[in-house]
């Protein structure tokens, strides 16, 4: 297939968009590509911004190569000038113009030379800043998951719970929106695929009394109690998963997820005071009457007759 010249936003950094340009070229050339590369030398940067330059060289029953003029230092731009051109090039010139024009010559065909010899190390360090844009790249476009394990570092998450994995993603969300009614079913609808009822609703729980008594009266009767409890109201969020029932060994493992899923969400995303229930099951699913030979898994047996 050939190839076409890109077009791409000027603003974008040079970085980003080779990052972006070179995994699409060979994909859609279906094999890897030689590119060339020329650095100009962060003043051409300074000057006139980041704006990566790419052509393409076409040549009859061979690989289109691509060049890359970046607005970035060579090590020949990096190392003291002295090292390749004499401080004093210019010297008793004493405004001869011919005399002017050959040292430049001299001198630009001496800086081409360095330019040559450094190019294969200018290449390898920037390839290797491009390869880092572009596992950058696959991070941020995965959900940005690499935040997600700077902050969950050490906390040994399980991201084999598939309920966890798929909420996994939300953390970075906890800074600003823990507790948040909005992001929690949001996050649930994540966990369960979309396949569940979510709801968040006020109840009372039964508190058994101890030594720290509960002694805050505001003047309602209903914070008055007597007896060996006393009912406190608490939010709930209830979570019905519709799934289909299979095998004993998959009810367990389904039910042994569920419960670490509800322990690492209570834990991450819940505020004080508020809980997380979580039933499943299929509430649509036909009663099995009787055993055959597909059958597996949980089934009911009528052995009265029906009329």
């Amino acid at each position: 297939m050939k190839l076409t010249k890109p077009v791409f936003p000027k603003e974008l950094d040079a970085d980003v968009a080779m990052s972006v340009l070179i995994p699409n070229a060979e994909s859609m050339a279906g094999e890897s590509l030689p590119y060339i590369y020329e650095f100009q030398g962060v003043s051409e940067r300074t000057a006139l911004g980041d704006n990566l330059k790419v052509d393409l060289k076409h040549r009859q029953n061979k690989t289109t190569s691509v060049k890359f003029s970046l607005k970035r230092d060579s090590l020949y731009h990096i190392l003291p000038e002295y090292l390749f051109h004499p401080l004093d090039h210019y010297l008793g010139i004493e405004g001869d113009s011919e005399e002017f024009d050959k040292r430049y010559k001299e001198q630009e065909e001496q800086k081409n030379k360095a330019l040559t010899y450094f190019k294969p190390f200018d290449r390898h360090f920037h390839q290797l800043r491009v390869s880092y844009q572009e596992w950058l790249n696959e991070k941020i476009l995965s959900g940005n998951r690499f935040l997600s394990d700077f902050i969950t570092e050490g906390q040994n998450v399980n991201l084999d719970n598939p309920f966890i994995n798929a909420v996994y993603g939300c953390i970075p969300w906890l800074r600003d929106f823990r507790g948040n009614d909005d992001m929690i079913s949001t996050a649930l609808s994540f966990a369960f695929k979309g396949s569940a009822d979510i709801e968040k609703c006020r109840t009372e729980i039964s508190i058994p009394l101890t030594d720290n008594i509960h002694h805050e009266v505001d003047g309602r009767l209903e914070d008055l109690f007597c007896g060996p409890s006393y009912m406190e109201g608490t939010d709930v969020w209830k979570v019905y998963f519709h799934t289909e029932i299979g095998t004993e060994e998959k009810l367990a493992l389904l039910k042994s997820q569920i419960e670490e899923f509800t322990e690492f969400f209570s834990m991450w995303f819940l505020s004080l005071g508020t809980s997380l229930e979580v039933e499943f099951g299929d509430r649509d699913a036909a009663p099995l009457l009787t055993e055959t030979k597909k059958t597996k898994g949980v089934f009911v047996d009528y052995s009265t007759q029906l009329i």
